[in-house]
């Protein structure tokens, strides 16, 4: 089986790629940018906002395509919007290569398309237009809807997967900005860091399960792809764990006495979200092994061994 993964070189894309790998599975990766973590995912370099296409890298067919490129800063979209029409352009051109070549698609959505939500844990259909907090969740839904028209008008398999708050290894602070890589970086030097909205709870899902996730989504959607085609699924814990509490957790696992400053919430931003798990388990058998209280200190354990050589006490 070869499977083409676009966002490569990205905290979900290595992962995912290394996995594939290891199972036996022919990975083909295309990223604008070399993969700074390992060498061993084959790799085209092409920027899809550009000029790239997909018809230009050197393989042949595939069984499927996993879509994660994207720009994934949600408050960075709000500054510069236009990042939004780069990721609605990017799907297109992964959904056309598709349509040309009839291969199936799953495609790396976000809880951001959700809105704010007054309850949870949220279902797959609560989704409306008039939720988009940010020209990222904007572009999200818009090519949700795009993958949706594809289908019906040219019969393209897909599944779309919403992610929620992806953390762990391979986790690149410059180029994405996460908050729990931002933790990790600034609580162990006492460095300055503002929590903006401390009591926001959201979805934080440890990188092995969101993977886990992606795998099984592949296998069904290649050899059984009536079981799952036509689906969003949400990917998560299943439990919420607030900014702070997150915080809270790194400085433990630095052996740090916790100290942030408390911003409020920033434009674009929502304040809560936890998956309803239903789906995923119904349609993939999705059982995460990941709570933040376990994540989220092996997340802190890799970033200290990564960039220190060291594993913390």
């Amino acid at each position: 089986m070869r499977v083409i993964i676009t966002g490569s070189s990205g905290l979900i894309g290595t992962s995912l790629g290394l996995r594939l790998m290891a199972d036996g599975v022919d990975v083909a990766g295309i990223d604008r940018s070399a993969n700074p973590w390992t060498d061993r995912i084959p790799t085209h370099l092409e920027d899809l906002c550009g000029t790239g296409t997909l018809e230009t890298a050197p393989w042949g067919s595939a069984d499927v395509v996993v879509h994660l490129a994207a720009r994934a800063k949600v408050h960075e979209s709000v500054e510069h919007p236009s990042n939004a029409l780069e990721n609605y352009t990017v799907t297109h051109r992964v959904l056309d290569y598709c349509r040309q070549t009839g291969t199936p698609v799953i495609f790396g959505s976000s809880r951001e398309v959700y809105g704010e939500q007054a309850t949870v844990p949220v279902r797959e259909d609560a989704v409306r237009v008039e939720g988009a907090a940010s020209p990222y969740a904007a572009a999200k839904l818009a090519d949700e809807a795009l993958i949706r028209s594809f289908a019906r008008c040219f019969n393209l398999p897909f599944v779309i997967i919403r992610f929620s708050n992806v953390y762990g290894r391979f986790d690149d602070l410059e180029r994405n900005g996460r908050f729990v890589p931002l933790l990790c970086d600034r609580v162990p030097r006492r460095a300055p860091i503002t929590i903006f909205g401390p009591h926001k709870t959201f979805d934080f899902t440890y990188i092995d399960d969101a993977v886990d996730g992606v795998v099984r989504t592949i296998d069904r959607l290649v050899h059984t792809p009536t079981s799952v085609s036509g689906n969003a699924i949400n990917l998560g814990t299943g439990t919420g764990t607030t900014l702070l509490e997150a915080a809270t957790l790194v400085a433990h696992a630095a052996g740090i006495d916790p100290y942030f400053e408390l911003g409020t919430i920033r434009v674009g931003e929502i304040s809560q979200y936890v998956a309803d798990l239903s789906k995923a388990r119904e349609l993939l058998g999705y059982a995460p092994q990941f709570p933040s209280s376990k994540g989220i200190p092996l997340a802190y354990r890799w970033w200290r061994e990564w960039h220190f050589g060291e594993a913390p006490a």
